[in-house]
């Protein structure tokens, strides 16, 4: 039995070494392999790197070109440096919103977008804001747009002054608002033909728009007119006399051409008054204008004394002309200015005479007294009696 004891010890013993040989050699391959993960780990690592710093310095990582559209105004070099974009920035370091952001800055743009296109191309987008023109405020140079925002005139904006009309008056905020929206309704192309938008006083319209084209016409309108300028080029190529304006007035729906505010005629009328030198109105509440006799050529009837013989007024300021005022013109009775007739004798001699006249003229009495209306005198009034005046033209009536 003893012996047999001492048989099994060895191989007991053997295999309690071969136990941990097993176990070390399982770590060994468990550390190997997890410091081959992590060398492999390492490499794609190192490998990522060294590509990425492959493609930085390879041409293919920049921009290539950069485009910009919907730019009127601004050019397409000043839209790239808002953007802050460079060809051979790296092209995947572009953000669009971002770059988007910085262009919007600018007074002049409304808006922007700005997308990554293939083969490195970096597209720009941008609206532009629809100057109407420039003016000083308080001295300094200003650009008015459409929508109402008013930017100052930089050196960055200089070029744009060749194609936009300088602007006088309309200085109030509601002015300004009113222009602004009134030129909505403006062509661009239409803007562009202007050289000076002037605030001018007309006898209906204290801030009519005046606007001088650049090919030499005149059109006035005002704020809610303005949009019948687009119509000028049309209206222009009709006109056979180009000293006259066009006008567009409120309410019409077309532009007409008529004289200018400059070649019309003033005429200065004159009006009744009471004894105390207060205006006399006639029922519609304007001021009653005293008229003169006259023929058919504007000629006016005198009295022996070389004035105008005025036409008389009723009470509410009407002209009351007399229906037989030839006959009694001629009859001399108008001698003094004002329609007098002669009193008859008693006696009956002068009602005779004054029949014979009377006959002679182609008159005849009537029951009531009154002189029935005689054959209009065929003679032209004598140059003693008549004062010889030249048509009167189309004139701005003058209060």
């Amino acid at each position: 039995m003893v012996e047999q004891s001492e048989e099994v010890k060895p191989a007991a013993a053997k295999s309690v070494d071969a136990v941990f040989e097993e176990h070390a050699a399982v770590s060994d391959n468990e550390a190997f392999a997890k410091a081959r993960r992590g060398l492999f780990m390492r490499a794609v690592f190192f490998s990522v790197i060294l590509l990425i710093v492959i493609y930085v310095f390879s041409p293919d990582s920049r921009v290539k070109a950069v485009s910009v559209h919907g730019n009127n105004y601004l050019t397409a070099r000043y839209i790239e440096k808002l953007s802050g974009i460079k060809v051979n920035d790296l092209f995947y370091l572009q953000f669009p919103s971002s770059l988007a952001s910085r262009i919007t800055k600018d007074p002049m743009i409304e808006s922007a977008s700005v997308n990554l296109q293939k083969n490195n191309l970096i597209e720009i987008t941008v609206k532009e804001k629809q100057p109407i023109g420039y003016r000083y405020d308080e001295e300094v140079p200003t650009i008015l747009f459409t929508d109402g925002s008013i930017c100052e005139l930089t050196s960055e904006y200089m070029h744009i002054l060749p194609r936009i009309p300088f602007i006088t008056g309309f200085n109030e905020e509601t002015q300004t608002h009113l222009l602004t929206t009134g030129f909505q309704d403006v062509m661009p192309s239409v803007i562009e033909s202007m050289a000076e938008v002037i605030q001018y006083p007309l006898s209906y319209d204290d801030e009519a728009v005046e606007i001088r084209m650049r090919d030499g016409g005149v059109f006035f309108g005002n704020y809610f007119s303005l949009g019948l300028i687009n119509n000028y080029e049309t209206i222009s190529a009709l006109m056979t006399n180009k000293d006259l304006c066009v006008y567009a007035d409120n309410g019409t729906t077309v532009a007409a051409a008529r004289a200018c505010p400059w070649d019309e005629v003033e005429t200065v009328y004159e009006y009744w008054t009471d004894e105390e030198g207060n205006y006399i109105y006639n029922k519609w509440g304007d001021r009653a204008v005293k008229h003169y006799y006259s023929d058919n050529h504007g000629n006016f009837y005198l009295d022996e004394n070389g004035n105008k013989i005025l036409i008389p007024i009723d009470a509410y300021g009407q002209d009351q002309k007399d229906p037989d005022f030839l006959n009694h013109f001629f009859q001399g009775w108008y001698k003094n200015g004002y329609l007098e007739i002669p009193e008859e004798d008693e006696t009956g001699e002068d009602g005779e005479e004054a029949g014979e006249e009377n006959s002679e003229a182609g008159t005849e009495e009537k029951p009531d007294g009154e002189t029935a209306d005689a054959p209009e005198e065929t003679k032209e009034p004598g140059s003693d009696q008549v004062q010889e005046t030249p048509a009167a033209e189309p004139s701005t009536a003058v209060g």
